[in-house]
């Protein structure tokens, strides 16, 4: 994020409004990284109860709960160091109009829009595997004939719910993407504060389901 305040003085530059979105977009990237890193390690437990291995199963699920842990853990910094840092970028000084209509801040605005894209594609990505991982494992039970737990159906929802949430991301970045444009033609942005933070809690409610899932609440 930006350096705290006393460090470097700060500004309402549209280029460091951007920067700051896409350490943002950044930060949910990396707590879904983490999260679905926990979800597929508890996978890969359910397997090895199967094959009796109790040591690996146990490793397993140590590792799944604390990924999960960190990912929600970065989640929430993520919602707490964008507000902190947008209110410090709001008691800068203003720039001068015509610094809003350098090129190099459409190119930002680019740059900003491929982090929505990227965040996009993770989640859609995230939550196809999801669903491919839940046939796997429902396809292993009919050919063996056997049941290997019963609370791996529950994430054949959560999966779709997650690449419901990847497409919209990819709208919200499209609608931003425009937004950003219209705002520097005209010579003044400001980050849309409200898209980012509802985008935020709806990234957090995900997050909480998916660590819940794995630390077995749910």
């Amino acid at each position: 994020m930006l350096p705290l305040k006393g460090r470097l003085p700060s500004a309402r530059d549209a280029r460091i409004y951007m920067s700051l979105e896409r350490t943002y977009l950044g930060y949910v990237r990396l707590s879904l990284y983490s999260l679905s890193f926990g979800v597929f390690l508890r996978k890969f437990e359910t397997l090895a109860q199967l094959t009796q291995r109790i040591h690996v199963s146990l490793l397993l699920d140590w590792v799944a709960k604390g990924s999960a842990l960190f990912g929600l853990f970065l989640m929430v910094s993520g919602l707490l160091l964008f507000h902190k840092d947008i209110k410090y970028i709001e008691g800068g000084i203003a720039v001068h109009p015509k610094e809003v209509t350098d090129p190099r801040i459409y190119m930002a605005a680019e740059r900003t829009f491929l982090a929505w894209v990227r965040t996009a594609i993770a989640l859609i990505v995230f939550g196809f595997v999801i669903e491919k991982f839940e046939f796997f494992l429902v396809q292993l039970e009919r050919v063996f004939k056997m049941q290997i737990s019963a609370d791996h159906q529950k994430l054949f929802g959560i999966g779709l719910f997650v690449m419901g949430i990847g497409i919209l991301t990819l709208l919200l970045g499209g609608f931003n993407f425009y937004r950003t444009i219209a705002k520097v033609d005209k010579g003044y942005y400001r980050t849309n504060v409200v898209l980012y933070k509802v985008y935020g809690i709806v990234i957090l409610f995900v997050c909480l389901v998916l660590t819940f899932y794995v630390l077995r609440i749910i």
